[in-house]
């Protein structure tokens, strides 16, 4: 087991690597970090190598200090721990990460995942401002805890706990500064015919129409991919309906 910092581009990355087989590689969503992955963690364990990492800015990992791209530091973590290949599982920002990776390292990807991803490129018609700046990040982050993106979340009395941890835990960082992640030129939108792997689209029943309308723009863009809609579930199915997403994962890694 691999359970430390990597030091990479003027900053430091937490991982946690454990385990064999083919390896499964998370990606976890804004303001969150890699607990996010316990039900995946504690399932896939017994079968697969896990690589899950807190992305820069979040978690215990380092916030930005000069111009990165998360596609390059999972590329640096990869190559570190001399993984070639990889399914990864991601959530939300994870999920626009991970689309972000493969279309630049195509070669280290055996199949993606995505759970209620976002998409670079794409035109965000929600209100995402917690206002840190103007009310302090106390406040913030409860405004946080109470947008519509986590309103089915919040009402799961099992998994909320964890959810309030994680975001009590973010620094904040990027509400209170410009964020200095270097993004693909051209945006992921305009690319996603090039990836050709396979691709799962994984998107919660009850979780906002921004999210399903990118769920429609991956299946019909991604010519290697299907869509599975998880039923009573909101942003974080992972989290909200374990089972059902293992056995997702599980089915498609199989294929």
């Amino acid at each position: 087991m691999q359970n430390k910092f990597i030091e990479y581009n003027s900053g430091n990355l937490f991982q946690y690597v454990q385990g064999r087989g083919d390896c499964l590689t998370f990606l976890h969503g804004f303001t969150l970090n890699h607990n996010q992955w316990r039900p995946q963690i504690k399932h896939f364990i017994k079968t697969n190598k896990i690589l899950v990492y807190d992305l820069r800015g979040f978690g215990k990992s380092s916030t930005p200090i000069k111009p990165y791209s998360h596609h390059s530091d999972l590329k640096a973590l990869l190559d570190f721990n001399k993984i070639v290949k990889t399914n990864i599982v991601a959530s939300s920002l994870g999920g626009e990460m991970a689309i972000n990776f493969t279309l630049a390292y195509p070669d280290y990807v055996n199949s993606l995942i995505l759970i209620d991803s976002s998409l670079d490129g794409f035109t965000c018609n929600v209100d995402w401002n917690v206002h840190a700046k103007e009310l302090g990040l106390l406040t913030a982050k409860q405004n946080w805890l109470n947008h519509d993106v986590f309103k089915s979340t919040i009402k799961n009395e099992k998994i909320f706990p964890l959810l309030k941890k994680m975001v009590n835990n973010y620094s904040g960082w990027h509400w209170l500064h410009e964020d200095l992640h270097e993004k693909i030129i051209p945006p992921a939108i305009e690319r996603l015919q090039n990836i050709k792997i396979p691709v799962l689209i994984l998107v919660g029943e009850k979780d906002l129409s921004y999210y399903h309308d990118i769920s429609e723009v991956l299946l019909k863009k991604i010519t290697n991919s299907k869509k599975m809609i998880i039923p009573d579930s909101g942003h974080l199915p992972n989290l909200e309906k374990p089972e059902e997403i293992n056995k997702s994962i599980s089915d498609f890694i199989d294929l």
